[in-house]
């Protein structure tokens, strides 16, 4: 027997509604281990240095190092790290140069926001 279901609902930000609202509007907001002043990004509920509760925000400047990048249908993803955090995360970048290594955060029309970055403008 075959059924559809069709379920409308939605999902409070929760404890993540900083970093996704710093996301909506290009901010890097990683979250803060007070007890070893370590800082993650993406957040995560517990420090992996040293297995306290993450309890606060630090803004990041939103650059980032490209660690691996690869092109798919839906554009150029890469594993970035962001400067000031100690975590990698999987990012949307869009047209990133053969050979660049550095990008930073934009905004993100998504929704749920999810990282976008841009190449670093040359100083």
């Amino acid at each position: 027997m075959k059924r559809q279901v069709s379920l409308d609902y939605s999902l409070s930000a929760g404890w993540l509604a900083p970093w996704l609202e710093g996301l909506r509007v290009g901010k890097a907001v990683a979250s803060l281990c007070s007890a070893c002043n370590e800082a993650q990004f993406p957040p995560l509920r517990f420090c992996p240095t040293c297995r306290q509760h993450s309890d606060g925000w630090r803004k990041l400047d939103g650059h980032a190092d490209v660690l691996f990048r690869t092109k798919g249908t839906d554009g150029d993803i890469a594993m970035v790290r962001f400067d000031g955090a100690n975590s990698a995360c999987i990012a949307c970048i869009e047209a990133l140069p053969i050979g660049a290594t550095r990008c930073v955060l934009t905004t993100s029309t998504d929704e749920p926001p999810i990282p976008t970055l841009i190449v670093e403008p040359e100083t």
